[in-house]
This record gives C-alpha cells, structure tokens and sequence, in this order.
C-alpha cells in the first residue's frame, strides 16, 4: 500500500525522516540564568528561519568549568541509555578565577565534549552584540556595562536583548589579539562563537 500522505501531497514517512533528522545538542553552562537564557533565545530566532528545528538543551550549573564538564559527561551517558544520543555536546564556561579550567580542559578534550570559553566571563560575548571592546576587563566590569547602558538586570538578558547581532560579536571577538601566554585565554577572549556557529548549521542543514 502506498504511503499515507499529509496536506500539500506530501509522504508521511519523509515527514519524519525529515524530522529525525535534525541534530540534538547538549549545552551544559557555567551560569544559572544568562547562558541558558542567551543560547535558548538564540535557538528560538536561527529555528524561525530554519527548515529543521534544533533539538538544544541548555543546563545551567552555577559551578565551576570541571563540574560543568563532569555533568555533560554525565547527562549524555543517560541520553545515550536512552536511547537518544546527543550528536554535540558543548559546556559553555568562564575562566574568571577557577583553578579548574585546565582539569576542565583536559577531561573535555579526552570525553568528546567541545568548549565554549569566555574570559574573563560570558558576559563579554553579549557586550560584543551592543559594541567592540578590545581593553582588558574584570568580570564585574563587563557587567556593570551591561547593567548601565543596556539594560540588563541583574543575570537576566533583557527583553529587547539584540540576538541578530551574533555574527557581530563573532567579528569583534575574531579581532581581539592572540594570547601571549601559553595555555590560558587571554581578555578578552570567547570562543562561543564556534558553539554559534555549529547551531546555525544545525538549523539551516536541509535533508
């Protein structure tokens, strides 16, 4: 028998291959409130323009960059026992003062798991969506800036907060200088970008 079809002609069963799929990814963040409120508001407006829908879960810790690595490895192993694998799984962490980025580092490099790194914080990345800052700056820094003259309060990202801008702060975060000391980010400094990136191309991969 032939196979069902919906509204338009379409089979049902290329429907849900078409759905199968797009990629699930795990993001597990340092921060409790900003990164799990940025990376969801910018899943919401890259699906808005996509054919497939990305299938992200941002976690927030509110620990250090190892515990945040520890539990990516954690929940993918559940996901996977579940039958559902993740296809990435990223952990989104500062470098502030923790004493446990390069241990973060290394047991993201042995497991799989790619990093976001932001230093001297994550709010850096969302400064570069309002505008360039090349100088050094303390973490408390970045966000009195936010607080000031953007409208932020507190951990929260604002109502109006400028999520096209992404390819804007990759630009001003690709133009900051390399690192002068070995096996530290330098500040400022973020590599969201890449994490960015991997999620447009997962929203706009057509099957």
């Amino acid at each position: 028998m032939a196979g069902r079809s919906i509204r338009g002609g379409q089979d049902l069963r290329k429907a849900r291959n078409k759905r199968a799929v797009g990629r699930k990814i795990l993001i597990v963040t340092e921060g409790l409130k900003t990164e799990p409120q940025y990376f969801e508001g910018l899943s919401k407006l890259l699906n808005a323009r996509a054919v497939q829908v990305i299938s992200v879960r941002p976690v927030g810790l509110g620990k250090d960059p190892l515990s945040v690595v520890r539990e990516a490895v954690a929940r993918r192993a559940r996901e996977q026992r579940g039958g559902d694998p993740y296809d990435e799984t990223w952990c989104a962490v500062d470098v502030d003062s923790h004493q446990s980025l390069e241990a973060a580092c290394n047991l993201a490099r042995q497991e799989g798991i790619s990093l976001a790194i932001s230093s001297p914080c994550f709010e850096i990345w969302l400064l570069w969506h309002y505008a360039n800052h090349a100088a050094w700056i303390s973490g408390s820094e970045a966000l009195e800036l936010l607080k000031s003259r953007h409208g932020f309060a507190g951990k929260n990202l604002p109502a109006d907060f400028p999520f096209p801008q992404y390819e804007a702060a990759a630009l001003r975060a690709a133009a900051c200088p390399p690192n002068p000391v070995a096996h530290r980010p330098p500040n400022p400094h973020s590599s969201v970008a890449l994490l960015v990136g991997v999620l447009r191309a997962a929203s706009m991969r057509i099957e």
